[in-house]
């Protein structure tokens, strides 16, 4: 049945989207929303983890007629009071494991797969990770068989009268640190348990392992997933910079625009799996680049002299808003950090900053600057608290072009060495267009 949403989730969701759509992200995409089943239908949807919290708002977002349930890291409940309290509201639930609680809270688990039992029962949609970690590259690793374990026992306390469904869905980001990357969402078909209960009856092990094949092969087919691990970076230097973006023009798609971006890369990746490819020289071309603090791009269209002047000039002119801008961004950027850096894991970076930011930083700071300014500029203190998501953007750009302008300085003082590496990068990108840019495509094949 239907579960009723109270109107402070729905005003509190809403908020959230319009904080993540307009300020954290430059781009969101929610793909194939249709493949949900209906409110009322008992879903465990699947995903490849690629993001901490961040994947579960972006799924959070997509889905608007129903309230989810989440099964998270239980550290995530230890933060701070007040932010477990939030959490549990929001529906997420605690997922002890032996790496990071240890063995002897391994038995918590039980109440929260119980109560997640009695949800997918009820027709309520609870999201899992079965990676039970997240990746901190784009590929896809073990799932373990916990949340078919979970879905064929609720539907065993039906006497399997009751059709469960496994929805596979992916996450996909354009990058992982800062602000203003994009992200996508994108769902799959539904995968129904009901063919499956018959052979769960006498075999489960053989039931669980026959259903993690096919969720996990639909969910590879809609993400990016390298597993050349040993050439990573380099099948990374490739796609994501310039030679990604014309590979993916050769295919008519736009660069640009994550979704189409996404179908490049995979494209991109199983040509690269299906060739002779040489990593080597990838690899000493993308680290005396980094060596010289050099950027691919520079390397497309070298940075003159009137250019970096031209950079200079409005970093200079825009300075004193870049000053006045430093409220409240520079508290929206360091005091996230301040707990990202305590967990020793730099995928908690955007957990802590988008978080900390929409629902502490920015509501403060509003209240803050209406409050102080009131008696000076009355109303136009309204102007200067709403304004403050817009001034973190422009600080956010205000901070990349300056580091531009370094890179681009760097460019002109690298010199003949630039111009050796320019040379080289030449001659391996004309080399692999050859190799890559002209075979079948895999819907060719």
């Amino acid at each position: 049945m239907k579960e009723k949403i109270s109107l402070p989730y729905k005003l509190v969701k809403a908020y959230f989207r319009l904080m993540i759509n307009g300020f954290y992200y430059r781009r969101y995409y929610s793909l194939d929303v249709e493949n949900i089943p209906a409110d009322g239908t008992p879903v465990v949807m699947v995903a490849n983890h690629q993001n901490c919290l961040n994947d579960a708002l972006g799924v959070l977002l997509a889905v608007n007629d129903r309230k989810m349930r989440f099964i998270a890291r239980a550290d995530a409940f230890t933060i701070h009071p007040l932010f477990r309290k939030f959490i549990l509201w929001v529906g997420l639930r605690p997922a002890f494991r032996m790496m990071h609680q240890g063995e002897e809270q391994l038995g918590r688990n039980q109440e929260t797969f119980h109560l997640s039992e009695k949800d997918i029962l009820a027709g309520h949609t609870l999201l899992l990770y079965p990676e039970a970690g997240h990746q901190t590259r784009h590929w896809l690793g073990f799932y373990s068989h916990g949340y078919l374990r979970m879905a064929f026992e609720a539907a065993a306390q039906e006497n399997f009268q009751k059709e469960i469904f496994i929805l596979p869905s992916c996450n996909h980001y354009s990058k992982y640190q800062g602000l203003r990357n994009d992200m996508l969402v994108r769902f799959g078909k539904p995968l129904s348990l009901k063919p499956y209960y018959e052979l769960y009856q006498t075999r489960p092990r053989t039931a669980w392992r026959q259903v993690n094949e096919l969720v996990r092969a639909r969910i590879r087919e809609l993400m990016l997933d390298i597993q050349d691990l040993s050439h990573y970076d380099e099948i990374d230097f490739l796609r994501r910079g310039a030679f990604g973006m014309d590979f993916a023009r050769s295919l008519g798609k736009d660069p640009d625009r994550l979704p189409e971006k996404l179908e490049a890369d995979k494209e991109l990746v199983a040509r690269i799996d299906a060739s002779e490819m040489p990593f080597e020289d990838i690899r000493a071309l993308r680290e005396d680049i980094q060596s010289l603090g050099l950027e691919d791009r520079q390397f497309e269209k070298k940075p003159g002299l009137a250019a970096v002047i031209g950079e200079a000039l409005l970093l200079l002119l825009t300075l004193p808003l870049a000053i006045f801008a430093i409220w409240p961004a520079v508290p929206c950027w360091v005091i996230p950090q301040h707990f990202s850096h305590k967990m020793e894991d730099n995928m908690f970076e955007g957990t802590f900053l988008l978080p900390i930011d929409v629902l502490l930083i920015i509501p403060l700071g509003f209240l803050a600057t209406v409050l102080i300014e009131w008696h000076w500029l009355g109303a136009w203190s309204l102007v200067h608290g709403f304004a403050l998501p817009l001034l973190c953007i422009f600080e956010w750009y205000w901070t990349r072009l300056a580091l531009r302008l370094r890179a681009d300085f760097r460019y002109l003082k690298a010199g003949k060495r630039a111009q050796d590496l320019k040379e080289r990068r030449a001659a391996l990108f004309m080399n692999l267009r050859k190799n890559l840019f002209h075979g079948k495509t895999r819907t060719d094949r």
